[in-house]
């Protein structure tokens, strides 16, 4: 992406400097901030976004870090300003959005335009229904027109095909696990977890659990303790995970639980009897 005027660019100069005290100081936090929330295939290197080497991303880490971007509430609101008119002293210019889609269509609400001679037109795109909101990734169109057709075609039938779901029905589980020669002869839990996710029908009916959970519990072992994990696929993908941890310190048999058990061991006999 970039800055639209060199204005915006010597802006961008200016925050990388004051913020990573070099430029290049900059563009390594923005990547190292990248790789954070997964965009794994992303290296910055200009603050601005025009073409150099070693500058580059992918479609799906655009949107990765549009979707970290959208939780700021000031940038989710500039993206989906159609206008703005900014005053300098007595100077005074009226700013309009060049994601075209904001002025045509109600759903769209964000998020960037950008070009650049090697990239060619690309659109970040956003549209809300029904409060669920999809990030469309349009790169390398070979026209203006191309790329908001592209964005708002990608957009709508990803609308359709999915629908938020929710999987709360797959989260629910009942953990019983052995314990040998413990305070307590099983250590139990129930869990149980709400979970929405953007789903098309198939993929729902599809889901399955992985469950690994510690097969037998030898005392002592202490709360904070991990005795497993549970997740949930669709197919090879992992669309959920959690681990299970102990909430109460297992203790070893004493010789005093020994004695006790003898003792009603004793007297549930003769009560046979």
């Amino acid at each position: 992406m970039e800055c639209c005027c060199h204005l915006g660019n010597d802006c961008a100069y200016t925050v990388a400097s004051y913020i990573g005290g070099t430029v290049e100081n900059f563009a390594s936090m923005m990547t190292e901030k990248a790789l954070q929330i997964g965009a794994k295939d992303t290296s910055f290197v200009t603050p601005h976004g025009l073409d150099a080497e070693e500058h580059y991303s992918t479609a799906y880490d655009m949107a990765l870090i549009s979707r970290y971007a959208l939780k700021n509430k000031y940038i989710n609101e500039i993206v989906n300003t159609v206008q703005a008119t900014v005053s300098f002293g007595s100077f005074t210019k009226t700013l309009n959005n060049t994601n075209a889609l904001l002025r045509t269509y109600d759903y769209i609400d964000g998020v960037k335009t950008g070009f650049t001679n090697q990239a060619n037109r690309c659109l970040i795109a956003s549209g809300t229904r029904n409060d669920f909101r999809l990030i469309a990734v349009i790169l390398g169109a070979e026209t203006t027109q191309n790329r908001f057709a592209d964005a708002k075609k990608v957009l709508d039938s990803t609308f359709q095909r999915y629908k938020p779901m929710d999987i709360s029905c797959y989260m629910n589980w009942y953990i019983n696990i052995p314990v040998y020669k413990g305070s307590i002869d099983y250590y139990e839990k129930q869990i149980n977890d709400n979970l929405i996710l953007p789903l098309t029908q198939e993929e729902y009916d599809s889901i399955y659990t992985k469950q690994q959970i510690m097969p037998v519990i030898n005392p002592p072992m202490y709360k904070g303790l991990k005795v497993g994990n549970i997740e949930l696929y669709i197919d090879d993908e992992k669309i959920y995970s959690r681990d299970v941890f102990l909430e109460e310190n297992i203790s070893k048999k004493t010789v005093l639980d020994y004695m006790k058990e003898s003792v009603l061991t004793i007297f549930e006999a003769k009560s046979v009897i």
